[in-house]
């Protein structure tokens, strides 16, 4: 089954997430995937223990993990929210056969020598790579925080910003 929803956010699980998307997409899973998080164990913990609807599974994964789920048969039964903390996570991603034809960036905030692209994400030269990339792969990226919000080409915005 495709993804019901691939999301680049540096907060990972949190309120946007679980009251926001869960409730528009009802998955059966959401997968966190960061190799960080999930060679940390009280991270993990945290992250697994943050939310607690009963109809929602939640896994923390490494890239490694998440890409053998991805090509195992529960995958194909699932509806999955799959969340990422960078553009370079999603890339690692891809780069090992993720089928991801859709990003939404939620969410990647201020850090130094990073470009405003809407008031909930900022871009770094390394991010714009990555986005770019993305791009040329025919992947389509959105901008928007939460469901209910308008939905903006972050490619396009991108674009914008450079020719000013």
């Amino acid at each position: 089954m495709p993804f019901a929803l691939v999301r680049i956010d540096d907060r990972l699980i949190h309120g946007q997430v679980v009251v926001g998307w869960v409730h528009a997409v009802r998955p059966d899973r959401i997968i966190l995937c960061n190799d960080d998080v999930a060679n940390s164990e009280w991270e993990r913990d945290l992250y697994l223990n943050s939310y607690t609807d009963a109809d929602v599974k939640i896994d923390v994964m490494s890239a490694d993990e998440a890409i053998a789920y991805l090509k195992s048969p529960a995958f194909e039964k699932e509806k999955v929210i799959l969340l990422v903390e960078s553009p370079k996570d999603a890339w690692t991603l891809i780069e090992k056969g993720a089928p991801i034809t859709n990003i939404n960036v939620g969410g990647m905030h201020y850090k130094e020598n990073a470009k405003e692209i809407t008031s909930y994400i900022f871009v770094s030269e390394e991010d714009i790579k990555y986005l770019n990339l993305f791009h040329e792969k025919g992947i389509k990226i959105e901008a928007r925080d939460v469901p209910n919000s308008k939905s903006y080409d972050l490619i396009e915005r991108l674009n914008k910003m450079v020719r000013k």
